[in-house]
């Protein structure tokens, strides 16, 4: 923070040349009353904290609050008042709360100690921090260090008073009293006297001008840092309303520091204190009353101990943050300050090199920050010696030439060397034309152009400018030049020229498109005197246009037209000159040359110069004598259509009339078929009443007629758009109406809808008879074909061992009854599935969900697999529990398994993880998995692959649809893709059981097993 350098005067007393006052003045006396008062409002509400049994007190703010009075009184010479006003208010306060006089005393002599013990190291520790007799705000690790230090020791000379008086006078003695006494304290005086100090330093801060005092210097943050401090205080808020209030019983004060680091690290020190101070005496004021993690300590005085060690924990680490922080910036600026000082320095030393020989190695020393310095601007600076070899190049002169300056080079070779070229960009420059050379021989050049232009770079045109240096003895030293980059700039000028062209080329274009236009287009000046007029607007009145320029185009309008056209010209004018108005229009009657009316559109706008001034006014006329009188024609035949038809009022049926397809007449019926009141519907165009896929065949016929013929369109059916945006079914007939003046319609509207909810029902009803039909057919395909096969192979084998039975061999019997077995149960799986699919096609099962162990489920249908059992790795499976239907998810984990062995290969993974809130099942095995095209059609009813493994076996295609849909029934899915190296992977998401640890199901479960896969 920037002071003035001189600490300012508290006392008020009037700097003069005379010895000033010893008297303190009425202005610090009402300030040490003040103080007094404040301390004896601290004192009560330490008193209010006072310990059962004993005379010590919890907390104690009034130790900070005596800190910040005694250092803001340093200088106002009243140390006797205030020390009168210590004494007596700490005495009275304490005998007036029931403490005993002597004890009493003994605590009055202990905080003057405290106060004076305080004020002596903290002026001696940090002489230039405001309450120390300085100006200047603390900063820094270390100051806060002393600031805690002064503290500590302070409470530490009036504990030897205090709880020693204490013991002295009751006997009680405790090191737990001492501890208090000094933890309070230290609290007090580090949060209550860093906040203060910050504050008095602020508050006393003058400018260097000696004006009035600056507002606070806090770093208020502004925009999206606004944002982050209101965010950091109300995360305080939440975070102590939870730690103190809602989970008060748990340890968690360890996160709140966080938030006090977040403050530290992103807003200023003062935002900084006012943040710690506030979170500290909440965390006090709830941890006494009972509340927060430290409430769960019995002893009140170890609890008090506790909390304020925190508190103090808190504004240590947030001040030392933010302390640091300000220790930086003023380095920062002080190493500023000594840089500008030094570069002012260096420039005073080049000034100078020219004088003294003697300073030359000084210069040479400061030349590489010459060369830095060079290196950062955007100006090539080229230097040569007296013989003219080049000795320096700066970095854009590197950069714009591809190499740097070359000592050995001979001077003539330069050109070539380093490609410089003539401003046209194509001659070589010889050594006279090179501007350094230029600058050596000359003794100055200025404005030089020429092009650089090494190969592989684009070219640069630059302009040069240098002088020659001369030395003491006036001999040549070198030259040196700067070369400045206007290769935009020339390529600015030649755009610029270039659109200077192009806009005389559209002048030109302009004003032959103004004389060849066929509209009429007329140009006025600000008092309506005709300033051009093309051929077209000129023959639209029967004049030329040389005999109409230089008149009032005023005498042209109709008498009527006239005063109006004034006065839209003069508001044209006054809003164009506010808010820029393009223009305005309207239709005008002029008089022709003859005498007879001319009806005309017109439009007007205002031609503004560079400054937005009005020029001249551009106008547009069109000759609309013709649609005028077609309009009248077409008005006076609407009428009459319109009275012949109101006698369609009573009709049942919509009617509506229509002039270019503009509603002019309906009734009622057909104001309550489109839920619209009549006025309503004469207002809108016949095109809003249709739904947009029907309006061009629907309305066709309105459009297509002889004039002169009555043509009546054929029924249509079309729907209309209702005010509320429904629509309605109609049957719409059209008649032409000829000689009604322009195209004229009537319309009959009948409403379709009753009829059309019966052919939707008829329709609906057709579509479910044809899915019935189909599944019936799937199902009569199945059963002749995939059960005929086992009950002709049970049938066949049965046969043969009756026939044959006693001349086959018992490994025959036994392959024979086998293979009876096999198709039985084939049989029987088909049966199975198709009783299933009936009971899904009636309803989806009501599963009955319980809670179910996986591993001991997936154990049991492992068990049943017999001797494929071996081939089932199950390691994977956790001891996790899923509530689901149990029946329902052993088919359908049996039917998974049954798949990956008839049309996978082993080994067959099964695994089970968490997902969320979900538990996946996986069933992968390592055959070849599902053909790609056959997965959208997997889950599908009687579906079944026709390429790989799946056509060789044998099945209804119905497994995977029922194991689905059983699956979906208790909120889970089933899902497929290919698994990783080959194979199939099947994955069940079954709903977890929250937290509960897996472990067993209930016994009752087999009673809610449902419908099974035979």
């Amino acid at each position: 923070m920037a002071t003035s350098g001189v600490s300012p005067r508290r006392d008020g007393a009037v700097r003069g040349s005379g010895a000033p006052s010893t008297r303190p003045t009425p202005g610090a006396v009402l300030r040490s009353l003040a103080f007094a008062l404040a301390f004896c409002v601290a004192m009560l509400l330490g008193r209010q904290t006072v310990m059962d049994g004993t005379s010590m007190s919890l907390v104690w703010p009034a130790a900070g609050v005596a800190v910040v009075w005694f250092a803001a009184q340093r200088t106002a010479r009243t140390r006797g008042l205030d020390l009168a006003l210590l004494v007596i208010t700490t005495f009275a306060l304490n005998a007036l709360t029931g403490l005993d006089p002597a004890l009493a005393v003994c605590f009055a002599a202990a905080n003057v100690a405290q106060v004076l013990t305080f004020e002596v190291l903290f002026t001696r520790w940090c002489p230039q921090a405001w309450g120390a007799g300085g100006d200047q705000p603390l900063t820094g690790l270390t100051q806060l260090m002393r600031l805690l230090t002064a503290a500590f020791l302070a409470t530490g000379a009036s504990a030897l008073l205090g709880p020693t008086a204490l013991w002295a006078l009751t006997g009680q003695w405790s090191w737990v009293a001492a501890l208090v006494w000094m933890t309070r304290n230290t609290a007090s005086i580090l949060l209550i006297a860093a906040v203060c100090f910050r504050i008095g330093c602020l508050l006393t801060a003058r400018r260097t001008d000696g004006g009035a005092p600056v507002a606070l210097p806090v770093r208020w943050p502004r925009s999206w840092r606004l944002v982050e401090l209101v965010a950091a205080v109300g995360c305080s808020v939440l975070a102590y309303v939870l730690t103190f209030g809602y989970y008060d019983g748990l340890p968690v004060a360890f996160p709140l520091v966080a938030l006090s680091a977040w403050v530290a690290l992103r807003f200023d020190t003062t935002i900084v204190l006012v943040h710690d101070l506030a979170m500290g005496v909440v965390a006090v004021l709830l941890t006494l009353g009972g509340h927060g993690p430290f409430a769960m300590i019995v002893d009140d005085a170890t609890r008090a101990i506790v909390v304020q060690l925190y508190v103090v924990v808190l504004g240590v680490l947030g001040l030392a943050m933010a302390m640091g922080r300000d220790e930086r910036d003023v380095l920062l600026a002080r190493m500023t300050a000594s840089a500008e000082h030094s570069r002012q320095l260096a420039r005073e030393a080049a000034e100078q090199r020219a004088l003294a020989q003697e300073a030359r190695a000084e210069a040479e020393a400061r030349g590489e920050l010459a060369r830095t310095v060079l290196d950062t601007v955007e100006v090539g600076i080229v230097v040569a010696d007296a013989q003219g070899r080049l000795t320096m190049f700066n970095r854009a002169a590197r950069q714009w030439h591809g190499l740097d300056a070359d000592a050995s080079m001979d001077p003539a070779d330069h050109a070539g060397s380093y490609a410089l070229f003539g401003p046209d960009g194509t001659r070589p420059l010889t050594l006279e034309d090179v501007p350094l050379h230029r600058a050596l021989r000359e003794g100055d050049v200025t404005g030089a152009e020429i092009v650089i232009a090494p190969t592989g770079r684009p070219a640069l045109t630059v302009t040069c400018s240098g002088r020659r240096m001369s030395g003491a003895d006036g001999g040549a030293l070198g030259a040196v030049v700067a070369m400045t980059d206007v290769t935009a700039d020339r390529a600015l000028r030649r755009d610029l020229e270039s659109a200077r062209r192009s806009a005389a080329e559209q002048a030109g274009q302009l004003e032959a498109a103004f004389e060849a236009s066929m509209v009429g287009n007329i140009h006025l000046d600000l008092t309506g005197v005709v300033l051009r007029v093309n051929p077209a607007a000129a023959a639209m009145l029967g004049y030329e246009p040389a005999d109409l320029v230089g008149q009032g185009w005023g005498r042209h309008v109709h008498p009527t037209d006239r005063g109006e056209g004034r006065e839209v010209v003069r508001d044209l004018l006054t809003a164009g000159a506010v808010a820029g108005a393009a223009g305005v229009g309207g239709q005008v009657r002029h008089l022709h040359r003859d005498g007879h009316v001319v009806h005309t559109q017109v439009s007007t706008s205002v031609v503004r110069d560079a400054d937005g001034q009005p020029l001249y006014l551009a106008n547009q006329v069109i000759d609309v004598s013709d649609r005028v009188s077609a309009e009248d024609d077409v008005r006076r035949q609407r009428d009459v259509s319109t009275r012949l038809l109101r006698a369609l009022s009573d009709l049942g049926e919509g009617v509506l009339v229509e002039h270019e397809e503009q509603i002019t007449y309906v009734n009622e019926a057909m104001a309550r078929l489109t839920g619209r009141r009549t006025p309503g519907l004469l207002a809108l165009p016949t095109s809003l009443l249709l739904v947009p896929e029907a309006e061009q065949e629907a309305w066709l016929a309105r459009r297509e007629f002889t004039p002169g013929r009555v043509a009546t369109t054929a029924p249509l059916v079309t729907a209309l758009r209702r005010a509320d945006g429904t629509t309605v079914p109609v049957e719409v007939t059209t008649v032409a109406l000829p000689d009604a003046g322009g195209r004229a319609t009537l319309t009959l509207v009948r409403d379709l809808s009753e009829r059309m909810r019966a052919q939707a029902a008829l329709v609906a009803s057709n579509e479910q008879l044809r899915e019935a039909n189909r599944l019936k057919d799937d199902l009569v395909a199945t059963l002749s074909h995939d059960l005929r096969q086992p009950l002709a192979s049970t049938v066949g084998f049965a046969e043969l061992l009756l026939d044959d039975w006693q001349v086959l061999s018992e490994d025959d019997k036994r392959q024979y009854l086998g293979r009876i077995q096999k198709a039985g149960r084939w049989a029987d799986d088909l049966l199975g599935d198709i009783l299933t699919m009936a009971q899904l096609d009636e309803g989806t099962p009501t599963p009955r969900t319980t809670r179910v162990h996986l591993p001991a489920l997936v154990a049991d249908v492992v068990d049943r697999l017999g001797h494929d059992a071996d081939a089932v790795d199950t390691s994977a499976v956790g001891d996790l529990t899923v509530l689901a239907d149990r029946g329902h998810l052993e088919q359908v984990l049996a039917n998974l398994l049954g798949n990956a062995f008839k049309y996978g290969a082993a080994p067959v993974r099964v695994a089970a993880r968490h997902r969320g809130e979900h538990v996946a099942l996986d069933v992968v095995d390592a055959g070849e998995g599902v053909p790609e095209a056959f997965v959208p059609h997997l889950f599908d009813r009687f579906a079944r692959a026709t390429t790989g493994v799946a056509v060789e076996k044998k099945g209804t295609g119905l497994g995977l649809f029922i194991a689905r849909t059983l699956i979906n029934a208790g909120g889970g899915d089933l899902t497929y893709q290919p698994a990783r190296g080959g194979g199939s992977r099947f994955t069940l998401t079954l709903n977890a059981l929250g937290d509960e640890p897996g472990g067993g199901e209930d016994p009752r479960a087999d009673l809610a097993r449902s419908v099974t896969l035979g």
